[in-house]
């Protein structure tokens, strides 16, 4: 059995988590629409750009 302290421990982290994954996927949808003259700005070419765009919103 788990004590409370525990399970809202748990239930906070994976919020965080959630929180992360949406916000990553938030990040990668403004990446893929950037234009070639920003993404060189950043220092990224429109394959780079593509290929974190691509990944699904719960990889790293």
């Amino acid at each position: 059995m788990t004590s409370p302290g525990g399970a809202w421990r748990f239930v906070a982290r994976a919020f965080g988590e959630m929180l992360g994954m949406i916000e990553r996927h938030r990040q990668r949808r403004s990446l893929a629409a950037l234009d070639d003259h920003l993404l060189r700005d950043v220092g990224l070419s429109r394959t780079e750009a593509r290929r974190e765009s691509d990944k699904a919103f719960w990889q790293e």
